[in-house]
């Protein structure tokens, strides 16, 4: 329900945002600053590491978003910059508190890249708030308001989504 609610809320604010061709081949090439918005989910936040250490070899600044719960999972001198947000940073609809958005809306990002494997409302806020030039995520319905880029990966379990995701991503360079 909350999901359901969430979802109408950003159909209603989101603002439409204008269609540009664009070419898909190098898209990447001249980004260098990128946020990873990560799952909550442990398992998924395990298998979702692997696209955050493909641009960290690649010489990148990777900025991580993710839930206090599953930051243990990272080692503790991590070369990501982290911005971890707690269950009370959540109001009754399951959506960011205006406090976590300001903090989000500090940086700038050349790409932000969602890795939720099921669709989140909280997510998509964060998405939108967050200014970046591409935004990368899963093709669900709504998405094509708030991602310029959508990968679809129909029913994939845990790890082949993230390895599509990933091949996917290595193709934009």
């Amino acid at each position: 329900m909350r999901n359901f609610i969430g979802n109408i809320y950003l159909s209603v604010t989101s603002k439409r945002r204008k269609t540009i061709v664009q070419k898909f081949n190098k898209v990447l090439a001249n980004a260098k600053y990128f946020v990873l918005l990560m799952p909550e989910d442990e398992t998924d936040f395990l298998n979702a590491l692997s696209i955050a250490e493909f641009l960290l070899s690649k010489k990148l600044h990777v900025a991580l978003v993710a839930n206090n719960l599953t930051m243990h999972l990272i080692k503790d001198k991590s070369p990501y910059r982290l911005e971890e947000y707690y269950p009370t940073d959540k109001n009754r609809l399951g959506l960011p508190k205006m406090k976590l958005v300001r903090r989000l809306k500090i940086y700038s990002y050349d790409v932000l890249i969602s890795l939720e494997r099921e669709p989140s409302s909280f997510q998509k806020f964060c998405a939108e708030k967050i200014s970046a030039e591409n935004r990368i995520g899963p093709a669900f319905p709504g998405n094509d308001k708030i991602f310029n880029i959508q990968v679809s990966v129909a029913h994939a379990e845990p790890i082949d989504f993230y390895k599509i995701f990933l091949n996917c991503l290595q193709s934009l360079y």
